[in-house]
């Protein structure tokens, strides 16, 4: 379905979680008395209520805003979710709720994220928006420092006494079906022990990241589609599959070498949120939408800034001082400028301007210290070397001034020995001449 913002803002209100604090608070208190709720799961949920989506945009911090999601779902995406919450923050702080959470009648299906590690938190959090949404989801992926620190996401893949307790607590008191993202163990059994343990418990579909937590960043490599459709043959509930969905020629792909109900995308859909659509559209074009959608929706400058730089990173990597630019900008219009001046260098075919990323210049500024470091560390080598140098040629001089003055010695001691040895003859001399005179 195509929606333009116009139409959304003629007809849209904003959600605003405010409106309905009363009464949640009774509800979120009392949720342990609440018998379990009856409702739709698994397949059934699946096609009637989702009508089976192929196209998922994954849960992403600081980008899966209400701005962003309904530029995807103009772009063909059949479900979003929203960024991962931090569910004992939803749960105990109104201003936390007020920044973070948003929605609107055309944002569905949505699907809300959650992270914890404590069914109490989890499910208090859920209350507050289980009416407004299609779903809960329980982050086990996430494989972040934050989420060690946390003990949170895909550092409980381990732990199912923590999981298992939480997704049967959302099952039972929780009016809409509970959902697990996952990623793999390094035992691909011990996953499948996983995902069937998950099942049990309530969980009613299952999106699997075809990497360990392990894999990420530079290291993230190329996701295992075999094991995914390795788990999925041993579930009765749906399967998304996730990772390595980059492009539009990725999605049948993927659906045919997992066999999953759907795929779910991140990095491709950040980069070109218009992929699911099949459609060539400019990417200036899709960024300038997007500017649009977060005048409708409130949407912070720093995460509009970050997603048009995504969308532009090929571009700004061709004319990087306008990345400089964007860095300093903090309005749409300046924004829309950047676009503009991109759209008619490339158009006019300007050659490219670089200039050193922050990283580069670290990396430069690195290497002028080690060369500086070098340069001071020979010079010092050199010194030394001159000033033993000099010691060994004083030592030297020293030993040869020595030496001149022993010889000097030893011919001063031979001249006062031939001097006693002519003294002596001159004695003896004398002696002979007296004794001759005496004589004669």
């Amino acid at each position: 379905m195509s929606i333009s913002p116009s139409e959304i803002l003629d007809n849209t209100k904003n959600y605003n979680p405010d409106e309905e604090e009363e009464g949640i608070e009774e509800k979120k208190d009392n949720i342990i008395m609440n018998p379990v709720i009856s409702k739709l799961g698994g397949y059934e949920f699946f096609r009637n209520v989702l009508k089976s989506p192929k196209k998922t945009v994954a849960p992403m911090v600081d980008h899966t805003f209400l701005a962003f999601r309904m530029l995807c779902r103009k772009y063909g995406a059949d479900m979003v979710y929203t960024p991962m919450f931090h569910s004992k923050n939803f749960a105990t702080c109104k201003t936390y709720r007020r920044d973070y959470w948003s929605t609107c009648p055309e944002d569905r299906p949505l699907v809300v994220q959650f992270c914890g590690n404590e069914p109490e938190w989890v499910v208090k959090a859920a209350k507050y928006i289980e009416d407004h949404c299609d779903a809960i989801d329980l982050n086990l992926g996430c494989p972040q420092q934050i989420a060690r620190r946390g003990n949170y996401g895909s550092f409980l893949l381990d732990k199912p006494h923590i999981i298992l307790p939480i997704v049967r607590e959302l099952h039972k008191h929780i009016k809409v079906p509970i959902f697990c993202k996952i990623r793999l163990l390094p035992n691909l059994e011990d996953t499948i022990k996983l995902a069937l343990q998950l099942q049990d418990a309530g969980c009613q579909l299952l999106t699997i990241h075809g990497r360990t937590k392990e894999q990420k960043g530079h290291n993230s490599g190329i996701a295992n589609w075999k094991a995914i459709r390795t788990i999925r043959e041993q579930l009765s509930i749906p399967v998304i599959a996730n990772g390595s969905v980059l492009q539009y020629q990725d999605i049948d792909r993927c659906l045919e070498e997992t066999g999953a109900d759907g795929i779910m995308s991140a990095e491709g859909i950040l980069a070109n949120p218009s992929f699911f659509s099949g459609l060539n559209v400019p990417i200036y074009q899709v960024a300038r939408e997007y500017i649009d959608f977060t005048e409708i929706y409130k949407t912070s400058i720093h995460v509009t800034r970050s997603h048009i730089f995504k969308m532009l990173k090929e571009k700004l990597d061709v004319y990087s001082d306008l990345r400089e630019t964007m860095g300093a900008t903090h309005t749409n219009d300046g924004f829309r400028d950047i676009i503009t001046d991109l759209e008619t260098r490339e158009k006019n075919n300007l050659p490219p301007v670089k200039i050193l990323t922050n990283k580069q210049k670290r990396e430069l500024k690195q290497k002028e210290n080690n060369e500086i470091d070098s340069l001071k560390k020979q010079k010092l080598d050199d010194n030394n070397n001159n000033e033993n140098n000099n010691n060994n040629n004083n030592n030297e001089n020293n030993n040869n001034n020595n030496n001149n003055n022993n010889n000097n010695n030893n011919n001063n001691n031979n001249n006062n020995n031939n001097i006693n040895e002519n003294n002596i003859n001159t004695d003896i001399k004398n002696e002979d001449e007296k004794v001759l005179i005496n004589n004669s």
